[in-house]
């Protein structure tokens, strides 16, 4: 019976005492901030829907999070999620023959601030930068660059994931 209490406080120490924690708020972060609403990204680029995809995978961390809870309009939040996808380019970057490209890299940089219900800024990042590169394949699908959109949803999760822990890290 010892040994098993003592197991188990190894355990707790160990889990601990690593700086591993479990889910919850992140410290800093006012009580009062409960809900959070994520606008789509505004986006003037030719990737019409890409703002959508950013704005989507931003809705699934926040709530795989749990610590707030996502509402459906701005009126009903304590925090608004909003920003804009400033540039987006996509270019070869190798090359079988002069006109055949084997791969592309899709870029681009996003702005995203955080605002409180009363209008403060409670967080931003003005220059979020991200790149992703994917092969090109036959057009025998039909489809121009099949690749693409698999590449942009790729980029939009990576984003997500990196403008989430900004995010929770500045409190």
């Amino acid at each position: 019976m010892w040994s098993l209490r003592a197991g188990l406080i190894v355990f707790w120490v160990v889990l601990f005492g690593c700086g591993y924690s479990l889910r919850g708020r992140p410290p800093g972060f006012s009580p009062a901030w409960r809900t959070i609403y994520v606008e789509i990204f505004q986006n003037r680029t030719s990737e019409t829907r890409a703002g959508v995809w950013l704005s989507e995978a931003l809705r699934r961390r926040f709530a795989r999070s749990g610590f707030v809870k996502l509402v459906d309009s701005p009126e009903k939040a304590d925090l608004v999620l909003s920003g804009e996808i400033k540039r987006l380019t996509i270019g070869g970057i190798s090359y079988d023959v002069y006109t055949e490209t084997l791969q592309r890299r899709v870029s681009v940089r996003v702005a995203a601030r955080m605002r409180s219900r009363e209008g403060r800024l409670i967080w931003q990042n003005e220059n979020l930068s991200r790149y992703e590169n994917y092969p090109v394949e036959g057009t025998a699908s039909g489809l121009l660059d099949p690749g693409r959109e698999a590449a942009l949803r790729k980029l939009a999760e990576d984003l997500a994931e990196i403008i989430y822990h900004q995010i929770t890290a500045s409190f």
